[in-house]
C-alpha cells in the first residue's frame, strides 16, 4: 500500500502534459503548444531559426507556475549536458531533505589532561561536518577568523601549551576528494577545488602578487600556515595592463610554481589567483597550528590526520561547536555558481540521508527527488553536484518540473532567492539590465565548453510568474551570442501575461 501512495506522489509531480490535440507530433522540431501560449509561440519561433546558433543544439520549456500550463516546448524531453544547472538539484535535494534551517557542525575537542602549567598532554582534535562556509566569506573577509575563534577557546580552558598533535577528523566524508571525470588540465583552477568534509578557504590558497623591488613580484599567500610550498618567479611589466599568470603543479616535489607577469599599475597593484591543496584537512589543521601558535599557544606535536585506531572517543572533551546553515550554503552554491560549495552539499545529503558522506549516496538522494518528479534512473544522467562532468545529462522538461515542485516547496524563498538576479547579482548581474528584465529573472546560468544553460523564473509584465529552462548544447558561435539567445527569449518571456496572478518572486 505505501509503495502505491510513493508510485502515486511521484506521477502527481509532473507538470501537467499538453492534450494529443494541441501537441500530436513531439518529433520533428519538438514543439509543443498550448493555445494559452500561441502568442507567446509567434514571438519565440522566429528566434530559433537554424541560421541564429548554427546547428546547435537547443532544448527549451516554458511552464506558468499559476496552473501549471506548458506554454513552450521545444526538443523540451531531449537530453542536454546542463552545466552548472546541475546545482539546482543539488541544492533542492538539500533543501527537500535537510532543510534551510540544517546546521553544519564542525566541533573542537581536547584528549589529556592538562597540568597545573596549562600544559595539555594531549592532542587537540577538529572533527569536520562538512561545513563549507569557514572561510572569510561569512566573517567580513578574514579567512582564519573561525580558527582563531577557536584559539580563544583553547586559550579559556587553560590551556597555554600542547603537548601532542592537532589532528584532523575528516571521516565524516569519504576520501575521493576530486571527482574522476573532472578535466585533468583544470585541476588547478579554483573551480576544481577538492571536497572534504573539514574544509577551509574553498580548500584554496590565495597566492597574492604585487609589483615588488627590481622588476619582481612579490608574493603574499592567504592563509598561510607553511602547509602549499610555492615557487614564485612572476615578474612585473610596465607594459601589460592585464596580469598573465599561470600556475602548475610539480609531478614530483609537489611544489606550486608561479610564472608570468603582472602590470605595474598603481590603482589595483594586487593580483590574486586561488590554488587548490591536494589534502584539505591536512591543510585546515596547518592553517590552525599556525593560529595557535600567534596567540602564544606552542604547540610541540604537528599536524596529522586522525588514524583509524583512534576511533574511541570517551576521553574526547568538546571545546567549541561552530556551526552554520544550509541555507548560507545553499545561497553560495546558486548565486556564485561555486562548484566546491554544490560538491560539498552533495556529500552532506548523502552522510544524513544515506549514512554514508560519499558521492554515490548524494547521487542516490537526487535520484530520489526525481523519482517524486516522476522519472526514472534510465530518463536521466547525473555524475556530480557541480555540473563540471559533462555526463551530467537532462531535458528542460525536467528542469521545469523541479522548478514548478521547488515553488510550490516549504523551502520556496530560501531556493528561489539564492538564485541569481538579472541586472543585481550574482552570474546575472551583467546580464538583462533593461527596463522590461531588470529584477525579473531569477535563474541559473551554467556553462561549460560547448554547453550554455539558463533556468529559472520570470516575472511578466502580466503579473504571472514563468518556469522556464534554455539549454544549448554543441553551439559553434561565441558563448556571448549563445547568452544573448538566451536573453532574448527572456526578454519575450518577461513581456508575457494573461494577468493570471501568481506573482510572489
Amino acid at each position: 500500500m505505501a509503495a502505491c501512495c510513493l508510485l502515486l506522489t511521484a506521477f502527481c509531480y509532473h507538470t501537467p502534459l499538453l492534450g494529443e490535440e494541441s501537441a500530436p507530433n513531439q518529433h520533428g522540431p519538438g514543439l509543443a503548444l498550448n493555445q494559452n501560449g500561441s502568442g507567446l509561440a509567434q514571438q519565440l519561433l522566429p528566434l530559433l531559426s537554424p541560421n541564429t546558433l548554427k546547428g546547435a543544439s537547443v532544448g527549451i520549456s516554458v511552464v506558468r507556475l499559476s496552473d501549471k500550463t506548458p506554454l513552450f516546448r521545444h526538443n523540451s524531453r531531449e537530453l542536454f549536458t546542463v552545466a552548472s544547472n546541475m546545482k539546482l538539484f543539488t541544492t533542492a535535494s538539500a533543501l527537500d531533505y535537510l532543510g534551510a534551517q540544517y546546521q553544519f557542525k564542525t566541533r573542537v575537542f581536547y584528549r589529556g589532561e592538562i597540568d597545573p602549567k596549562g600544559r595539555l598532554l594531549g592532542d587537540i582534535i577538529v572533527r569536520g561536518g562538512g561545513d563549507p562556509n569557514i572561510s572569510g566569506r561569512f566573517n567580513g573577509g578574514k579567512v582564519t577568523a573561525v580558527l582563531e575563534d577557536w584559539a580563544e577557546v583553547v586559550l579559556q580552558a587553560g590551556i597555554k601549551e600542547i603537548g601532542g598533535d592537532i589532528v584532523a577528523d575528516a571521516s565524516f566524508f569519504d576520501k575521493e576528494w576530486i571527482h574522476p571525470g573532472w578535466p585533468k588540465d583544470q585541476l588547478l583552477s579554483w573551480y576544481c577545488a577538492p571536497t572534504s568534509a573539514l574544509s577551509l578557504n574553498d580548500n584554496c590558497v590565495d597566492v597574492i602578487l604585487q609589483p615588488g623591488k627590481n622588476g619582481r613580484a612579490e608574493m603574499e599567500l592567504e592563509p598561510g600556515g607553511g602547509y602549499l610550498k610555492v615557487v614564485n618567479s612572476c615578474k612585473v611589466s610596465d607594459n601589460l595592463k592585464k596580469a598573465r599568470v599561470h600556475v602548475n603543479r610539480d609531478p614530483d616535489s609537489g611544489e606550486i610554481c608561479v610564472k608570468g607577469e603582472i602590470p605595474q599599475g598603481r590603482k589595483s597593484p594586487k593580483y590574486s589567483v586561488s590554488v587548490p591543496v591536494d589534502n584539505p584537512p591536512l591543510f585546515l589543521a596547518s592553517v590552525f597550528r599556525e593560529v595557535l601558535g600567534k596567540k602564544g599557544i606552542k604547540v610541540s606535536g604537528q599536524p596529522r590526520l586522525l588514524g583509524a585506531e583512534e576511533s574511541d572517543q570517551t576521553t574526547w572533551k568538546l571545546l567549541k561547536c561552530t556551526t552554520s546553515t544550509m541555507a548560507q550554503a545553499v545561497t553560495v552554491a546558486n548565486t556564485k555558481s561555486h562548484n566546491f560549495y554544490a560538491e560539498q552539499i552533495l556529500k552532506t545529503v548523502g552522510a544524513e540521508v544515506r549514512g554514508e558522506g560519499s558521492r554515490p549516496a548524494g547521487l542516490e538522494v537526487i535520484k530520489e527527488l526525481m523519482f517524486k518528479l516522476g522519472y526514472e534512473p534510465r530518463e536521466y544522467q547525473v555524475e556530480d553536484g557541480s555540473g563540471l562532468c559533462r555526463e551530467n545529462r537532462f531535458s528542460p522538461e525536467m528542469i521545469t518540473d523541479l522548478l514548478v515542485f521547488m515553488y510550490q516547496h516549504k523551502e520556496s524563498e530560501t531556493f528561489v532567492s539564492s538564485l541569481p538576479v538579472s541586472g543585481i547579482k550574482g552570474s546575472l548581474h551583467k546580464r538583462l539590465k533593461g527596463p522590461s528584465c531588470m529584477g525579473r529573472v531569477k535563474a541559473k546560468t551554467g556553462y561549460i565548453s560547448k554547453v550554455c544553460a539558463l533556468s529559472g523564473y520570470v516575472e511578466t509584465q502580466g503579473g504571472d510568474t514563468l518556469a522556464f529552462s534554455i539549454l544549448v548544447n554543441d553551439f559553434k558561435v561565441a558563448p556571448a551570442h549563445v547568452k544573448e539567445f538566451q536573453d532574448s527569449i527572456c526578454r519575450v518571456l518577461a513581456g508575457y501575461g494573461n494577468g493570471n496572478g501568481n506573482r510572489k518572486m
